[in-house]
């Protein structure tokens, strides 16, 4: 590890800095310097891949960008790819950084994907990126109380209230029914090591990411700051479908979930997402939402035929290939919660 005193100015792998460096820059970001410490330098996850790079002036941190690796099938070939997150430049003079921190990060990872983000952000990558989808990812929400109507009117009017009676916000907007079937499905607390037997997506894209258990149990179990459990559906066998449902630990009224099957199990998925909505009402949750391809259409109907309502505003795409072929880059599919840091950003 090197000491900042003895650093001239230039671009340094995450790896090489002090953590509270880091913990100290991202923390005039906004961000909670446990947050810092779980998300860049969980030593189970890491693995000694390379989580993020930062532009050094004088001994301090000027700019940096934060990655999530994770694998890409492309192709009959898998590619060390990573997500892109907490991009950010804080020094003034630094005209050109931020296009600067992204290369250094593509001679350590052939794909670079982005998923959202703010408009600077989407500015730069979409000059640099091999594959763009505007529209890429749909997020549904389901509103099972007032709370969740009440909350939304409140961020649009913060000087009204709105949502200051707790029992109006409990209404019930809706009452899930339990479904049938609902004999063969298991809830176990924390990311379950179930997952594993069906984290491989049975539909996908040309290119699509490969996420393995340790990735789930980082982005999810081992937050500081969530609550999880897992749902799947059994009846004796290997699971045929799960579900990870997850919310904030201080608080019981948002959820967000992900979903995997094997292929063939429409009947599993309609019976676990019944499930699902059941235990985030009997938990007392307003609102329950789902992150997914546009692409996704099989899913799509699945939640539109349990009243999941989309969101107008779709969340971009952008793939950045550090080894250019001149062929096209499919666009990456499946999606969800997982991708990227959104599990936590509630």
């Amino acid at each position: 590890m090197y000491n900042f005193a003895d650093m001239a100015s230039g671009f340094e792998p995450l790896s090489s800095l002090d953590p509270e460096s880091l913990v100290e820059y991202l923390g005039r970001e906004g961000h909670a310097a446990e947050a810092v410490r779980w998300k860049y330098f969980d030593s189970r996850f890491n693995r000694d891949r390379e989580r993020g790079y930062a532009w050094v002036k004088d001994g301090k941190i000027g700019g940096f960008l934060g990655l999530v690796p994770f694998l890409v099938v492309a192709q009959n070939r898998v590619i060390d790819a990573a997500w892109t997150c907490d991009w950010s430049v804080q020094d003034p003079t630094a005209r050109g950084i931020g296009i600067l921190l992204i290369r250094q990060a593509q001679n350590k990872y052939e794909f670079l994907t982005q998923l959202g983000g703010n408009e600077a952000t989407q500015r730069i990558i979409s000059r640099l990126s091999s594959m763009t989808a505007n529209e890429a990812g749909m997020v549904f929400h389901l509103p099972l109380r007032v709370g969740a109507v009440l909350r939304v009117a409140r961020r649009k009017v913060p000087q009204l209230p709105v949502d200051a009676l707790n029992f109006v916000n409990r209404l019930p907007l809706r009452f899930p029914r339990r479904p049938a079937g609902s004999a063969s499905v298991t809830f176990e607390t924390g990311v379950s090591q179930v997952l594993s037997l069906l984290l491989e997506p049975a539909r996908h894209g040309g290119i699509y990411s490969r996420y393995d258990f340790e990735y789930a149990r980082w982005q999810v179990g081992d937050c500081p700051f969530l609550y999880s459990e897992t749902c799947y559906v059994a009846d004796g066998s290997t699971p045929k479908a799960a579900a990870l449902i997850w919310r904030e630990k201080a608080s019981a009224d948002f959820w967000r979930f992900a979903l995997w099957s094997r292929g063939g199990a429409e009947k599993e998925m309609e019976v676990l997402l019944s499930s699902v909505i059941r235990r985030v009402y009997d938990a007392g949750g307003f609102l329950l939402s789902f992150l997914v391809s546009r692409l996704d259409q099989g899913l799509i109907e699945l939640l539109r035929s349990k009243k999941f309502v989309a969101a107008p505003r779709r969340r971009p795409l952008h793939i950045i290939v550090s080894k250019k072929t001149g062929e096209p880059v499919p666009e990456l599919w499946p999606l969800s919660y997982l991708d990227t840091d959104y599990a936590y950003r509630f």
